[in-house]
């Protein structure tokens, strides 16, 4: 579809694991997350690093005409890119993260929530690119350390054992976020190093 630059939408609804079938691990579970098939145990707990697929960049890497990513935290600016995207002929990608409360092990009413410091602390920007570039981020408003994205979900809690806290993996997935805010530009051009 991307190569062939198909005159379709895609609207990928991603909630990082494979959700309906017992949540299991996919490509889009985030390193150190908990799920069926990377459970808490062993000296790494959770998912491995490194084994990830961006699937914004993959879709900006064929130069299509959109790609965005969007939150169910901001539901203007997901509406306001699905109808951009409908303006727009040609292979199309939109990116839209979604909390489970269920396989993340989060409260249901934190779900917005959640979605929100997801972005706040960079670990997933908002974005739009044309034919392969950056056009358009949303900066952060407010941004948090990773910890208050990672603390409410128990996918994530075995980083947080009293007297056993797992500052090298909180950490690695700081500088993750850190990547991105610098990569992108998340932060307002008066807060940047």
């Amino acid at each position: 579809m991307f190569e062939r630059n198909d005159d379709v939408l895609y609207i990928c609804y991603d909630n990082e694991a494979y959700m309906n079938t017992g949540v299991q691990r996919s490509s889009a579970t985030p390193p150190a997350a908990r799920t069926a098939t990377t459970p808490a145990v062993g000296p790494h707990p959770g998912n491995v690093f490194g084994t990830g697929k961006n699937l914004p960049r993959i879709a900006m890497a064929h130069n299509i005409p959109y790609v965005a990513t969007a939150s169910v935290a901001d539901l203007h600016d997901l509406e306001a890119k699905v109808a951009k995207a409908m303006s727009i002929r040609g292979a199309r990608y939109l990116h839209v993260m979604v909390p489970c409360p269920l396989g993340w092990g989060s409260a249901s009413e934190l779900t917005i929530h959640i979605a929100r410091l997801a972005v706040e602390s960079g670990l997933f920007p908002l974005f739009e690119a044309e034919h392969g570039e950056v056009v358009a981020v949303k900066t952060i408003r407010r941004k948090v350390p990773v910890e208050e994205y990672l603390r409410p979900q128990k996918r994530f809690a075995h980083l947080f054992r009293k007297g056993a806290e797992d500052r090298e993996r909180i950490d690695a997935i700081q500088r993750m976020a850190d990547a991105n805010i610098a990569r992108y530009g998340l932060l307002p051009a008066e807060e940047r190093p």
